[in-house]
């Protein structure tokens, strides 16, 4: 199945909302390590029990953050590709659309302040974007 042109650019945004969660799953257990490790202090004694599951998160976590760091390369990549592909375009604000809505990850509020026009006219402007990059790119 062939891609859409949306599609295609929302690639990076979705890359980078998964990257989000994992960071904020990685935060989770960086957490979850650090007060428990907190608590056994306090106790003075840590069961080996407790030192299996602490060091188990640690693993965990280590995983997590090679995951993110293969995340992160893909979401650069991607990233890079779309601009260029954006760039194909000959129309400033085409481009100007594009980039600060896939690549910015901007309500289409903040684009019209932005690029000074309406909301309306920013929508329909964004469509005819996407036409263009859909024919320019040869995407669905």
């Amino acid at each position: 199945m062939e891609m859409t042109a949306k599609e295609y650019l929302n690639q990076v945004r979705n890359l980078e909302s998964k990257m989000k969660m994992l960071k904020e799953e990685i935060d989770t257990l960086r957490e979850m390590v650090v007060s428990t490790g907190a608590v056994q202090q306090e106790e003075r004694v840590m069961s080996s029990g407790a030192q299996d599951k602490m060091a188990e998160t640690i693993c965990k976590i280590n995983e997590k953050e090679d995951d993110w760091n293969n995340l992160m390369r893909e979401f650069a990549l991607a990233r890079a590709e779309v601009i260029i592909s954006i760039q194909k375009l000959n129309n400033t604000d085409y481009e100007q659309i594009l980039y600060k809505r896939y690549c910015q990850s901007k309500k289409w509020e903040e684009i019209a302040m932005e690029m000074n026009y309406s909301y309306r006219w920013i929508l329909k402007l964004h469509g005819r974007a996407l036409e263009e990059f859909r024919k320019i790119n040869k995407l669905a």
